[in-house]
């Protein structure tokens, strides 16, 4: 597995499209939304979760309640999460997007990710994406947590170690 370079953009007004409705895709979908992303689900059945965030974020989200249909992904899309409960429909959607130039993530299928979701820690102005070069979600998730709770106790508060130059 390669490394990947952590990297920060701004997703204001960029347009992603998510295959599937699922655990995954919901978590992605909503992290997307707070950064600004117009979001475009494509799944036959749809998440009241995804409906919900659809009437949280009407002019930012789009809902295709269908299958993944081969050759529909516009080519001026940013991203696209492959995130059905299919791994063959997840390559073709794979394929698609290699075949079109866009970067994509097979969340079944790690090896035909063009980029990584981190988990987001979030508080206040700080935003901190931890990801793993092993691909150890478990490690992640408990370091995250840790974070999490040192920045609840105020820890990080009173501290220049994070200063930026």
């Amino acid at each position: 597995m390669g490394r990947y370079f952590p990297i920060y953009i701004n997703l204001a007004e960029k347009q992603v499209w998510v295959y599937g409705a699922g655990r995954i895709a919901l978590r992605r979908i909503a992290g997307l939304l707070r950064f600004g992303a117009s979001v475009t689900v494509a799944a036959p059945k749809i998440r009241e979760e995804i409906l919900a965030l659809q009437q949280q974020y009407p002019d930012q989200v789009a809902v295709l309640q269908r299958v993944y249909q081969p050759g529909e992904i516009p080519k001026n899309v940013h991203f696209v999460l492959a995130a059905t409960d299919d791994r063959q429909v997840n390559t073709r959607i794979f394929r698609e997007c290699r075949t079109k130039g866009i970067p994509v993530n097979n969340a079944s299928d790690s090896s035909q990710c063009d980029f990584y979701f981190p988990a987001l820690v979030e508080q206040e102005q700080l935003v901190i994406g931890v990801t793993s070069a092993d691909g150890d979600h478990n490690r992640v998730s408990r370091f995250c947590e840790k974070l999490r709770g040192q920045m609840r106790e105020g820890e990080w508060q009173n501290s220049d170690s994070g200063r930026q130059n």
